[in-house]
């Protein structure tokens, strides 16, 4: 499950860089609508800016058009096309949740909008609705008319805690708008809040353009140096291809496989000699710190009082 959100004018100007910080994967922005008994189409005020800011912050966004059904469909849908551009991160959206008509006229305008859209836009736009909507206005007639609707991924709105159920024809649903009382850094007011359900990776796999996938990639796991790394190098000394911290590793292995562990009660005289050798070598230094531990003995009857002491002491 990824987190993610979905803004319009009314979250007023967003910091995105917080939004980013808290957590957001993905956000929906609102781009454009008709609105009622209006011919000309209404861009929204922030999709600029939350656009740019959503990039910037390589949060993946996705356009969406607030749809309407005095405006005739295929008008609404090159409207809303020529004002993204090419999708260059999420599909764009349909956001279906009012209508002036309903039954097999309403599915014939949603079918138009969407085809539409997928032959401008070269990829399928998601459908956004609810079940309180979608079941009373596109399946009133008959419920094979949505049939085509399955195709298309479905990002579904109901408030609710609990696991959301099934719209007719999805088998289930790609995203999940599951408030819109959320709060986050970055925006001053109340915020709808998504889940996608699937893996970071599902996200990029399915719903961004082909090849996005393998430059994430690239980014993500940059090549190694072609040249090797030397560490500790001195102009003093002779740089040879060996790893110089292998070689150390490898001395200090030896050296300290020959030492037999400390006897209780007893020096270790392999370890004091040891340490006396070559006080300015670093590695008998550390030698040295290391053989000037002793094993500790641990006496049964004192911790068996200890433990009769804090565990019973209560008792």
């Amino acid at each position: 499950m990824i987190p993610g959100i979905d803004v319009s004018h009314w979250q007023s100007e967003i910091d995105w860089a917080k939004v980013k910080a808290a957590g957001v994967k993905f956000a929906f922005l609102k781009a454009s609508e008709f609105p009622d008994k209006r011919t000309s189409m209404y861009t929204d005020d922030k999709f600029d800016f939350n656009r740019k800011g959503a990039e910037a912050n390589g949060i993946y966004w996705g356009a969406y058009h607030f749809f309407r059904t005095h405006i005739d469909p295929i008008i609404q849908a090159e409207a809303f096309c020529k004002l993204v551009g090419k999708p260059t991160s999420l599909p764009m959206v349909l956001d279906l949740e009012v209508a002036g008509c309903k039954g097999s006229k309403l599915v014939r305008k949603v079918k138009s909008f969407v085809e539409t859209v997928t032959s401008l836009s070269g990829r399928k736009p998601i459908i956004y609705t609810s079940g309180g909507f979608w079941r009373p206005y596109l399946t009133y007639e008959k419920l094979t008319d949505v049939d085509w609707a399955s195709e298309y991924p479905l990002w579904m709105a109901r408030y609710t805690s609990q696991w959301p159920g099934t719209i007719y024809p999805w088998g289930g649903w790609d995203f999940w708008q599951y408030s819109d009382k959320g709060r986050i850094p970055g925006i001053k007011t109340y915020v709808d809040l998504n889940w996608f359900v699937g893996s970071l990776k599902d996200l990029q796999s399915r719903f961004l353009p082909s090849g996005t996938l393998s430059k994430i990639a690239e980014e993500e796991n940059p090549q190694e140096p072609s040249q090797p790394i030397h560490l500790f190098h001195s102009t003093n000394e002779v740089t040879q291809d060996v790893d110089p911290l292998i070689n150390l590793a490898t001395e200090e292995k030896q050296v300290l496989t020959k030492l037999e562990p400390p006897v209780s009660g007893q020096k270790n005289e392999e370890t004091k000699v040891s340490s006396k050798k070559d006080p300015s070598s670093f590695l008998s230094f550390l030698h040295g710190k290391f053989n000037k531990k002793e094993k500790k003995t641990v006496d049964p009857l004192q911790s068996q009082g200890w433990i009769d002491d804090v565990v019973y002491r209560d008792r």
